[in-house]
Protein backbone atom coordinates (compact mmCIF):
# COMPACT_ATOMS: atom_id res chain seq x y z
CA UNK A 1 0.00 0.00 0.00
CA UNK A 2 1.28 3.47 -0.88
CA UNK A 3 2.30 5.61 2.05
CA UNK A 4 0.56 9.00 2.25
CA UNK A 5 2.42 11.94 3.72
CA UNK A 6 0.95 15.43 4.10
CA UNK A 7 2.96 18.65 4.19
CA UNK A 8 0.80 21.34 5.74
CA UNK A 9 0.92 24.32 8.03
CA UNK A 10 1.11 23.75 11.79
CA UNK A 11 -2.53 24.72 12.40
CA UNK A 12 -3.86 21.92 10.15
CA UNK A 13 -1.33 19.24 11.13
CA UNK A 14 -3.20 17.91 14.22
CA UNK A 15 -6.31 17.13 12.16
CA UNK A 16 -4.34 15.04 9.70
CA UNK A 17 -2.53 13.30 12.55
CA UNK A 18 -5.86 12.41 14.16
CA UNK A 19 -6.84 10.82 10.86
CA UNK A 20 -3.71 8.63 11.06
CA UNK A 21 -1.76 10.36 8.31
CA UNK A 22 1.99 11.00 8.43
CA UNK A 23 2.31 14.79 8.66
CA UNK A 24 5.10 17.28 8.29
CA UNK A 25 4.18 20.69 9.71
CA UNK A 26 5.94 23.38 7.68
CA UNK A 27 6.21 26.88 9.07
CA UNK A 28 6.96 28.49 5.71
CA UNK A 29 7.61 27.92 2.02
CA UNK A 30 11.29 27.11 2.51
CA UNK A 31 10.68 24.43 5.14
CA UNK A 32 7.90 22.91 3.01
CA UNK A 33 10.26 22.81 0.03
CA UNK A 34 13.00 21.11 2.05
CA UNK A 35 10.54 18.53 3.39
CA UNK A 36 9.16 17.80 -0.07
CA UNK A 37 12.60 17.32 -1.62
CA UNK A 38 13.65 15.07 1.27
CA UNK A 39 10.54 12.88 0.85
CA UNK A 40 11.09 12.62 -2.90
CA UNK A 41 14.76 11.72 -2.42
CA UNK A 42 13.96 9.07 0.23
CA UNK A 43 11.53 7.39 -2.17
CA UNK A 44 9.33 5.82 0.51
CA UNK A 45 6.20 7.94 0.07
CA UNK A 46 3.65 6.86 -2.52
CA UNK A 47 1.58 10.03 -2.31
CA UNK A 48 2.67 13.40 -0.98
CA UNK A 49 -0.11 15.91 -0.43
CA UNK A 50 1.07 19.50 -0.09
CA UNK A 51 -0.90 22.60 0.86
CA UNK A 52 -1.71 24.51 -2.32
CA UNK A 53 0.08 27.70 -1.21
CA UNK A 54 3.32 25.78 -0.60
CA UNK A 55 3.08 23.83 -3.84
CA UNK A 56 2.27 26.95 -5.83
CA UNK A 57 5.49 28.65 -4.71
CA UNK A 58 7.95 25.90 -5.68
CA UNK A 59 10.90 26.79 -7.86
CA UNK A 60 10.91 25.77 -11.50
CA UNK A 61 13.40 22.89 -11.10
CA UNK A 62 11.39 21.21 -8.34
CA UNK A 63 8.13 21.69 -10.25
CA UNK A 64 9.64 20.07 -13.36
CA UNK A 65 11.00 17.20 -11.29
CA UNK A 66 7.52 16.55 -9.84
CA UNK A 67 5.90 16.67 -13.29
CA UNK A 68 8.34 14.09 -14.65
CA UNK A 69 8.14 11.63 -11.73
CA UNK A 70 5.99 8.53 -11.67
CA UNK A 71 6.39 7.95 -7.95
CA UNK A 72 5.72 9.51 -5.59
CA UNK A 73 2.60 11.25 -6.79
CA UNK A 74 2.51 14.83 -5.50
CA UNK A 75 -0.93 16.41 -5.16
CA UNK A 76 -2.11 19.81 -4.02
CA UNK A 77 -4.38 20.10 -1.01
CA UNK A 78 -7.00 22.81 -1.43
CA UNK A 79 -6.60 25.88 0.74
CA UNK A 80 -8.10 25.41 4.17
CA UNK A 81 -9.92 27.70 6.52
CA UNK A 82 -13.16 29.38 5.57
CA UNK A 83 -12.55 29.13 1.83
CA UNK A 84 -14.75 26.09 1.21
CA UNK A 85 -17.72 24.64 3.10
CA UNK A 86 -16.75 21.33 4.75
CA UNK A 87 -18.88 19.13 2.47
CA UNK A 88 -17.48 20.71 -0.70
CA UNK A 89 -13.93 20.40 0.65
CA UNK A 90 -14.46 16.67 1.29
CA UNK A 91 -15.67 16.19 -2.28
CA UNK A 92 -12.68 18.10 -3.62
CA UNK A 93 -10.23 15.96 -1.62
CA UNK A 94 -12.05 12.79 -2.72
CA UNK A 95 -11.67 13.89 -6.35
CA UNK A 96 -7.94 14.51 -5.84
CA UNK A 97 -7.58 10.99 -4.45
CA UNK A 98 -9.58 9.52 -7.34
CA UNK A 99 -7.38 11.26 -9.91
CA UNK A 100 -4.23 10.21 -8.08
CA UNK A 101 -4.91 6.53 -7.41
CA UNK A 102 -7.87 5.81 -9.66
CA UNK A 103 -10.29 4.88 -6.88
CA UNK A 104 -13.38 6.87 -5.96
CA UNK A 105 -13.69 7.32 -2.20
CA UNK A 106 -16.66 8.62 -0.30
CA UNK A 107 -16.58 10.26 3.10
CA UNK A 108 -19.31 9.53 5.57
CA UNK A 109 -20.90 12.61 7.08
CA UNK A 110 -20.31 12.95 10.78
CA UNK A 111 -23.09 13.78 13.21
CA UNK A 112 -22.75 17.29 14.51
Amino acid sequence: MAKLTVITNPSLAPGFRLAGVDVIAAEDRASAHRALVRLIDEGEAGIIAVDAPFLGELDYATTRRIEEMVKPVVVSLPAGGDVLPEQRRSRQIAELIRRTIGIRMTFREQDR
